[in-house]
């Protein structure tokens, strides 16, 4: 938007913020405030300038946060920081007043970091109590989610109760220690730790310039030799007395060793380790702060104290022994690391290992937020009720194009077809970007960064060679969307096609959503107009260790940065990318957390989701969706061990494993064990189906030959929501054994993980011998496709639009086929109710609106009451629908709904070690 646009925006929030300060905002008080404000300024808008000014306000302001969850461990603290101690919090109140009035944070989010943050800072200790304490935490985040802003308001609230010495440990790479530091600069200090030239003194940025009597010092800057610096320190002289002194350090061991000797040596002598409390907040905790030596434990248990850690843990872990009073507060958005190690590792030289002992807090992700459940179709264990998947995933077949090899090595020179170019589907990604970017400025976001990833590899040679095929791709694009008007020119067409063909039914599909619903609708004439200053600007990138400063953001600000950035391990951990639209992604790893982390694109993107696109192969589509699936699981564990009024210590954690993937490196579980576990309140569902006539045809023979045996329906009934059952054929009372010989009947594909024959049926078996699963409701579904026969049962068959990435890998893929209501289909009236009141409670602790259907973890829940009892649903599925016409019977897709029970085995689950002590397995 213009300076015009921005000013209006920034006067109607204000006032819409005095207007409703509790209440929410509809688009009318918007429209209202803007038009106001524009008659204030004696500005004529135009419709367009008016409507950009007010989705931009909707985006901000129209945000839900639900309240975070914690466990909580009591022994040796003492509450302290509600009541007197908030009162009075300058540094935090200049930090809200900052992101309400400068970045127009939505209410709603800053009431979130307030929030937290209280929470956080009492399960901290009062920085004035007598020590010797210790507090050790964790707190999960998401993935590009605003962890960064979090700690910053924990940071001014530590400050604010007198914390006095703040560090921050802040990954492992000098761009990113950059960019934290550039962060807390603008958002806590207030001030450029860089000084500006000609010996002015240090420039008030951010906080500094809405409150400048209050001050804290630092000891590291933005520079790129800003981090710890002995000498720096002695000659600064600062010690840690009065004001609260910051450090921004990355996890290096030399760098963490000078620290601690600059501690013992000088502060130590002063009286300051004793005197003062240290707070250490620690960044993508999960990486490098994990000890991945292998400590020995005796039979009972116990540590050797003569271990050695490894060096940056064990600097991490002198560090807080150093003090008598000490607060550690870890954060990551993959935890998986954090909770495997072992809870009770200690040393004589070093102390106790970083296991969060005292508390874990889990933090919701707000509304607006992109995430792996709005990407991937994944929300927690109860993935069967989640939201459909954005359709903004795009297939790239990396061994049809062969440009680049999966186990490629350093030197690799991609090829496409024989030639030193890119493939189709990178320059599909291109031409992505440019409309992205072009439709944006259409929609009034001019001047703003856009940037696009490509991350196919590791090396740093191979980083150079992509970068000359896309530069050169680049440049010619660029000549000839500014030389089209001298000739008629290809590109434009293929422009134009790719924005009509996949960009106008993708944004009206998402406008269709709740993050989607304020997208405005952008032609392709007003996209047009845009394209050639769009792709001018656009820069290809190098971003890797080699390459220094490769993306100024900052020094591009006024004329907003349109970069395509090209690297691989510097792009996947906490590095931001601003504007991140396009992402081309085919690099692989094998273990949750660093493929986690590799996810740069989720994140915010207000009034603009609808354009990002996610290029990569269905295999890594699919690790994605699992991996995302076990971290969902992982946070719904934390909430129901919260709820329970549990400890980290009480109470063991549990991350689901993969046939495939790691959990996390080797060497960081070496004290987690690998168990099976219970389907005990799974829902397993069948997404990938064979598109062959043969296998369906004999899939349908044996499920007519299984409703042959088991006898007639019951009678059609009213019930639990359903208007009646009508053409859903349902069957009470079937025997376990009967539904343990279907599934060890049925053929499933390799790809469908969830369904595999041999393990339901041993499962069902196995806990008919502990008395349970033995009474079965079978339904069979319908819908309003083409009916078809088989053995003179006819289905009306349900209709499913096969996803993309099926055709690559020769399957039948659909989004789901479960649709949430049936798998309350065997439910009393009084059951159906329980379940839905306790879905809308932890709805309401989201932040969400109130459901009319409970979701699957709380069905299967009330079903468990009665563990005897079990749901098959069976899905007949339209050939035409799933374009398979040559097949000329229904394909079968099945849900098996178990019920909560204690006694299966059956999930491999990686234990930590507290877990390993609670649970019987």
């Amino acid at each position: 938007m213009s300076s015009v646009e921005d000013a209006i925006g920034s006067m109607a929030l204000m006032m819409l913020r005095q207007r409703h300060p509790d209440a929410a905002v509809g688009r009318e008080e918007i429209e209202k405030a803007v038009n106001d404000c524009a008659q204030l300024l004696a500005r004529d808008l135009s419709a367009e300038q008016i409507a950009a000014i007010v989705q931009e306000l909707e985006t901000r302001l129209i945000v839900k946060v639900g309240r975070p969850t914690r466990l909580v461990d009591e022994r040796g603290h003492v509450p302290w920081y509600f009541g007197d101690r908030k009162e009075g919090r300058r540094f935090f109140k200049r930090y809200s007043d900052f992101l309400m009035q400068d970045q127009g944070w939505s209410p709603a989010a800053i009431d979130a970091i307030d929030l937290s943050t209280d929470l956080i800072m009492e399960q901290m200790e009062d920085p004035n109590r007598d020590g010797p304490w210790d507090r050790r935490g964790l707190v999960v985040g998401h993935v590009q989610f605003g962890k960064t802003a979090n700690y910053a308001g924990l940071a001014s609230k530590a400050a604010d109760a007198e914390y006095k010495l703040i560090i921050i440990l802040a990954g492992m790479h000098n761009a990113l220690r950059q960019q934290t530091q550039r962060r807390m600069d603008r958002d806590f200090l207030g001030y450029n730790t860089t000084p500006a030239s000609g010996g002015a003194g240090f420039t008030r940025i951010g906080v500094g310039e809405l409150d400048r009597s209050i001050h804290a010092e630092h000891l590291t800057t933005q520079a790129a030799n800003g981090d710890f610096n002995r000498a720096f320190a002695d000659n600064l002289g600062i010690g840690v007395q009065q004001r609260p002194v910051l450090l921004v350090i990355k996890k290096n061991a030399r760098i963490l060793e000078n620290l601690n000797n600059w501690v013992n040596e000088v502060l130590a002598p002063r009286g300051d380790t004793e005197a003062r409390p240290l707070l250490l907040i620690d960044d993508e905790a999960d990486q490098a702060s994990v000890d991945t030596g292998e400590q020995r434990f005796d039979e009972n248990d116990a540590p050797d104290p003569d271990y050695e850690p490894k060096r940056i843990n064990g600097q991490i872990r002198r560090l807080l022994s150093s003090f008598a009073r000490s607060a550690y507060v870890a954060y990551t958005a993959t935890p998986f690391a954090n909770v495997l190690i072992h809870d009770a590792a200690a040393t004589e030289d070093y102390g106790d290992d970083v296991f969060p002992r005292s508390f874990i807090m889990n933090l919701p992700s707000p509304s607006n937020y992109v995430g792996p459940g709005l990407l991937f179709g994944i929300n927690g264990a109860g993935a069967d009720t989640a939201q459909e998947p954005l359709d903004v995933t795009r297939d790239v077949d990396q061994d049809g194009e062969t440009w680049i090899t999966i186990d490629h090595k350093n030197g690799f020179v991609p090829r496409y077809d024989g030639e030193d170019c890119i493939p189709p589907s990178l320059e599909d990604a291109i031409l992505s970007f440019v409309l992205a970017c072009a439709a944006r400025a259409a929609r009034g976001q001019r001047n703003v960064h856009n940037s696009m990833l490509i991350h196919v590899s590791r090396y740093k040679d191979v980083h150079q060679a992509v970068f000359r095929q896309v530069d050169e791709w680049v440049a010619d694009l660029k000549r000839r969307l500014k030389y089209r008007s001298k000739k008629k020119d290809s590109i434009l067409d293929r422009l134009r096609e790719l924005w009509e063909q996949d960009f106008v039914p993708t944004s009206a599909t998402i406008r269709a959503t709740e993050i989607g619903a304020t997208l405005p609708m952008t032609d392709w004439s007003a996209v047009e107009r845009e394209l050639a200053t769009a792709a001018d600007k656009i820069r290809p990138q190098v971003v890797n260790s080699e390459i220094r400063d490769a993306l100024d953001y900052d020094g591009n600000a006024a004329q907003g940065l349109n970069v395509i950035a090209i690297g691989g391990d510097k792009l996947s951990r906490g590095l931001t990318l601003e504007g991140l639209t396009v992402s081309y992604f085919l690099r692989p790893s094998r273990m949750y957390d660093s493929l986690m982390q590799m996810g740069r694109w989720f994140g915010y993107r207000p009034g603009y989701v609808d354009l990002c696109r996610l290029y990569m192969t269905p295999d890594l589509q699919l690790w994605f969706r699992h991996v995302a699936t076990a971290a969902e699981e992982l946070r719904e564990r934390l909430d129901h061990m919260a709820m329970i009024g549990a400890t980290p210590e009480q109470y063991g954690l549990r991350i689901q494993s993969h046939d495939i993937l790691l959990v996390t490196a080797p060497n960081k579980m070496r004290h987690s064990r690998e168990f099976q576990v219970s389907f005990q309140g799974e829902a397993k569902i069948q997404t990938v189906l064979f598109n062959d006539q043969s296998r369906n045809q004999q899939n349908a023979a044996t499920i007519t030959s299984f409703l042959d045996r088991i006898g007639p329906p019951a009678e059609p009934a009213t019930q639990t929501g359903f208007k009646s059952l009508e053409e859903r054929r349902l069957w009470k009372g079937v025997a376990g054994a009967e539904v343990a010989t279907l599934l060890g009947s049925l053929l499933f594909p390799d790809e469908a993980r969830d369904v595999n024959a041999a393990r339901l049926s041993a499962y069902v078996r196995e806990q008919l011998g502990a008395g349970e699963l033995t009474d079965w409701t079978i339904a069979v579904l319908s819908g309003s496709g083409e009916p078809l026969t088989v053995n003179e049962w006819t289905f009306k068959t349900i209709e499913r639009a096969p996803l993309p990435r099926g055709e690559a890998s020769g399957r039948y893929v659909v989004k789901t086929i479960l649709s949430p209501r049936d798998e309350a289909i065997d439910l009393d009236q009084a059951e159906f109710d329980r379940a839905l009141a306790a879905t809308n409670r932890k709805r309401a602790a989201a932040g969400k609106d109130e459901a009319t259907t409970p979701d699957g973890p709380e069905i299967r829940r009330v079903r468990g009451e009665n563990p005897k009892r079990a749901l098959l649903l069976l899905y007949p599925l339209s050939p035409e629908k799933a374009e398979l016409r040559e097949i000329d019977v229904p394909i079968f897709g099945v849900v098996v709904s178990f019920p909560d029970s204690r006694s299966g085995r059956s999930i491999r689950y990686r234990f930590n070690t507290v877990e390993q002590r609670l649970e019987p397995v």
